[in-house]
């Protein structure tokens, strides 16, 4: 498997267990319609990983059938979770920015600055980038 493959599989893997928990950020009523939101941003992602994935001649890694991932008890757990998922995300892109090739790096750079602002908006805090602690 080629590291650019690895990556994309990684990323992919990344954003399904996200989509899954976002439906718990969801089942928080005032917070329904920014994780759909969120939702649908990272259903995009994952396209876009599954699409390079198979351009590398890869076959994109399923989808779990559920992830250990517990219920929020509340508005202010839904938004630590959504903080959460969106840290996760971050990890894979940072990877996915060492990719050999430049759009991809150029395209995780740009999901890292979205995941970023995305953590800022749950829970008001910005996250520390790895390799900047």
């Amino acid at each position: 498997m080629s590291d650019d493959l690895a990556l994309w599989q990684r990323t992919l893997a990344a954003e399904h267990s996200t989509i899954w928990a976002y439906g718990l950020v969801g089942a928080t009523p005032p917070l329904a319609a920014p994780a759909d939101a969120a939702i649908g941003e990272h259903r995009d992602r994952r396209s876009r990983c599954s699409d390079e994935v198979v351009a590398l001649g890869g076959d994109p890694v399923a989808s779990a059938p559920a992830y250990d991932v517990t219920a929020p008890p509340n508005e202010a757990g839904a938004r630590r979770l959504a903080a959460r998922l969106e840290e996760s995300c971050t990890l894979a892109y940072v990877a996915l920015a060492a990719a050999n090739d430049r759009s991809t790096r150029l395209l995780a750079a740009q999901w890292l600055r979205g995941s970023s602002i995305s953590i800022w908006g749950w829970d008001g805090e910005l996250p520390t980038l790895p390799g900047l602690e």
